[in-house]
């Protein structure tokens, strides 16, 4: 477990947790449970509800879920304080371009004519999503470091590229593009009525992040404690 302690109010614990699906033994990070799943479903929920704003995250009993097969193949960076989920965000090998969410949100078609244009192949890339915090920490800086976090885990993969659906109502959009966030070229914005929101396709070019980036990245490389690549075993 990787963790680091914020100044303020809480002590953040800081966790990247490996796909529990076709990983060895002997990776270097922890393996993502079915109770961590089934804990970060109903955290993301409980927070994509919002209070009634989105009605497809409630379930029976007054509980949430935000249940994606995609976890399964994902890394999940979670921050804690007090051993409570407070903030995540999860990087995914960017699958077939139909079982990708940006494929099943926006069309498979045209996240492929995106790749093709870039001059990249599928296996150059990750797709990140589900950056979520709490309401009580934003405006903070928990979701830009979540944010940044994408680009170190992204980098560590050895990938070139990563994707990420992005909010524009909340301003996601804006935050992505002060932290090296490009649109993807060829894909207009779509409105989703389950996120009650317009959502971009936006891009970090991996290896090259702006210089004022590089530098923040490398304070959120300390703070994740990842080995040196993703290949290396413990």
């Amino acid at each position: 477990m990787n963790t680091a302690t914020a100044q303020g109010e809480f002590d953040y614990s800081w966790q990247v947790l490996a796909p529990p699906t076709g990983i060895s033994d002997n990776f270097p990070v922890s393996e993502a449970t079915g109770g961590f799943l089934a804990e970060l479903s109903e955290f993301r929920g409980r927070i994509l509800h919002a209070n009634g704003r989105r009605p497809r995250f409630a379930r029976e009993g007054g509980h949430y879920a935000d249940d994606d097969p995609l976890d399964l193949e994902s890394f999940h960076v979670t921050v804690r304080a007090d051993g409570a989920l407070i903030g995540c965000a999860r990087v995914t090998p960017l699958p077939e371009y139909s079982r990708s969410f940006i494929g099943r949100r926006v069309g498979p078609s045209y996240l492929e004519a995106a790749v093709n244009l870039m001059n990249l192949e599928r296996t150059d890339c990750v797709e990140a999503g589900r950056w979520i915090v709490v309401p009580s920490a934003r405006g903070t800086d928990l979701g830009r470091l979540l944010l940044l976090s994408l680009w170190v885990i992204g980098q560590w993969l050895d990938k070139r590229c990563l994707f990420g659906a992005v909010g524009v109502r909340d301003g996601q959009s804006t935050m992505v593009g002060r932290c090296g966030g490009h649109l993807a070229p060829g894909i207009d914005p779509v409105f989703v009525k389950e996120y009650d929101d317009e959502l971009s396709v936006m891009y970090f070019d991996l290896n090259h992040p702006p210089p004022r980036i590089a530098n923040e990245l490398r304070r959120v490389k300390r703070i994740l404690d990842l080995p040196r690549t993703s290949m290396e075993r413990g």
